[in-house]
């Protein structure tokens, strides 16, 4: 997606260096050693441990064991990390349960109820076993989907075996498959197989609701229960501030409350809710800016960009000293490679409104992103003291921190980021870059394996991923992220360049030569997030490794 690449590229050299493999866990893990830990959570999940009849509250880092079952409540979404490196993505409303561990560390999950999407990158790492059909995985990446009287499976990469008593089929990239009761999988057409995971994607706030600059009441009771809601939201507690207003009914008709409805949604990837309420508002209230701005950043991370930088356009029209209504106009310049016009119009936002937090965090990561390190390092900082519950001000600060080589620094930012949003992806792609530039390679690449799974169609975190990858000598699991990052993002240069050192160390010169001439193409694509000075030093690296291949043949 087009928003969540435009920090890591600017500390692209922190994976340059090959650094040593680390040791990898025993292939079998009895009843005591755990299995997996949560890596991200939203909203309410519990737990009944195998050795309960108790369902407990469940929280970020918690470990589960052979036998343990999780389950998400309502707006609930979280990721678990098992110890072969999978990242599970858990969806709302739904049950699972670790069944155990086979030999050559193939992780048995069974799926009783909702959706998970799997994200693993080991050979026979996983055996995942539903009501009505159960697949046997060859690392691979899918959503399993258990409704009430069927079962989904969409392959998105790699191979599947979906089987039951009835009959079995094997999957290939793209395809899906539906099994009822009793009945043999059978192969099911859809178009565009990824919008089942829709929930998945990360949302940036772009709206303060705490100078939402309107402070007029709300009819009826209205009043106090959002004060509750937006109270709960600001201590962090996504869940009671959900819980709060999801009993209200929909004949409100207020715009201002759809639009904190949509906003809260969209923090965990409700997007069809988000959009529903988006409507609403601009249905009563035609000329509501915010409305617009919300759905602008929508468009941004669903890669719409025409409709986003129109959506942007008029929420700026509408009220032009908004600042959400021009931090979403600069994501929407951004999207378009105008990297000019997005820092001019974050700039607006901070001038319309100094006291904006979020509005501070974008200023600093587009400073970031045109090299101006002082001025991104002193942005952020402002950020963080106007809000330090805001996880995105952390993240920026983090990133000024890594590319000064401050890397204490930048970790203790990361880690609270994440603590403040363990959704986020990019803090867990700045956590992994920092971990990796110390040498700890091992773990480095885990935090940018959950960061992929936090957020599975960005091209720039898998060429990190593949990068990483080479670096640990695990071919050919490099070669798939490389090419999946060219699939996902045909102009990011970024791929071809790490895929062609690849290459070279492979002494496949003429191959390795071909993509660098693309990446040397491609490399003004990166003015999405990089300044003339910074592209033109990215050109000066290709161009050295070009000699070195020319050398080579």
């Amino acid at each position: 997606m087009q928003y969540c690449r435009l920090l890591g590229l600017s500390v692209a050299v922190f994976l340059m260096g090959t650094i040593a493999l680390g040791g990898v866990a025993n292939a079998q893990s009895p009843s005591d050693i755990s299995i997996c830990k949560i890596g991200s959570i939203q909203g309410r999940a519990t737990a009944k441990r195998h050795d309960s009849t108790q369902w407990e509250s469940v929280g970020l880092n918690d470990t589960f064991y052979p036998g343990d079952r999780i389950q998400t409540g309502k707006h609930c979404r979280i990721a678990i990390v098992l110890a072969n490196d999978t990242v599970l993505r858990i969806d709302e409303n739904t049950t699972v349960v670790f069944s155990g561990v086979q030999e050559k560390r193939s992780f048995l999950i069974e799926l009783i109820q909702g959706a998970v999407h799997f994200f693993s990158r080991r050979t026979r790492s996983l055996k995942v076993t539903t009501p009505f059909v159960n697949a046997a995985v060859e690392g691979t990446e899918f959503l399993v989907k258990v409704e009430r009287d069927h079962t989904l499976i969409s392959l998105f990469e790699g191979r599947l075996l979906a089987e039951n008593a009835q009959g079995s089929l094997l999957l290939s990239k793209g395809q899906s498959v539906v099994a009822h009761p009793g009945q043999a999988p059978v192969f099911k057409a859809i178009a565009r197989p990824r919008d089942a995971v829709q929930w998945t994607l990360y949302y940036p706030s772009i709206i303060d609701f705490d100078m939402n600059g309107d402070k007029s009441p709300y009819p009826g009771d209205l009043q106090s229960k959002l004060g509750q809601s937006m109270a709960a939201h600001r201590r962090g507690d996504l869940d009671r501030a959900l819980a709060i207003i999801d009993g209200l009914g929909e004949d409100i008709g207020d715009a201002r409350f759809y639009i904190y409805r949509a906003g809260l949604s969209l923090t965990v990837g409700r997007v069809a809710q988000a959009l529903a309420d988006i409507q609403r508002a601009i249905d009563l209230q035609g000329d509501n800016s915010q409305a617009f701005a919300l759905r602008a950043i929508v468009g941004v991370v669903q890669n719409r960009k025409a409709a986003a930088y129109a959506d942007a356009q008029k929420a700026v029209a509408l009220n032009p000293a908004s600042p959400s209504a021009l931090i979403a106009l600069s994501y929407a310049h951004q999207a378009r490679f105008s990297l000019a016009k997005a820092v001019e119009a974050a700039q607006t936002a901070v001038k319309k409104a100094p006291g904006h937090a979020i509005a501070r965090a974008r200023l600093a990561e587009l400073r970031l992103s045109t090299g101006d390190l002082d001025g991104a390092l002193r942005a952020a900082q402002r950020a963080v003291d106007l809000d330090p519950n805001n996880s995105r001000a952390h993240t920026v600060l983090g990133y000024a921190n890594l590319t000064r080589i401050n890397l204490a620094a930048a970790k203790e930012a990361f880690d609270k980021a994440i603590v403040l949003d363990s959704a986020a992806p990019l803090p867990r792609l700045g956590l992994g870059l920092a971990k990796i530039r110390q040498g700890h390679l091992t773990s480095g690449r885990a935090d940018i394996e959950l960061a992929a799974g936090l957020d599975p169609g960005n091209a720039l975190i898998r060429s990190y991923l593949g990068k990483a990858y080479f670096d640990e000598k695990r071919s050919p699991l490099e070669a798939r992220q490389l090419e999946i990052a060219k699939e996902l993002d045909p102009m990011d240069p970024t791929p071809w360049f790490y895929d062609a050192i690849r290459k070279q160390t492979q002494n496949r010169p003429v191959e390795a030569l071909q993509d660098l001439q693309k990446s040397i193409a491609l490399n003004d694509n990166r003015a999405v997030y990089r300044s003339r000075l910074l592209m033109d030093e990215d050109l000066a690296a290709r161009s050295a490794s070009l000699g070195r291949i020319y050398n080579d043949l």
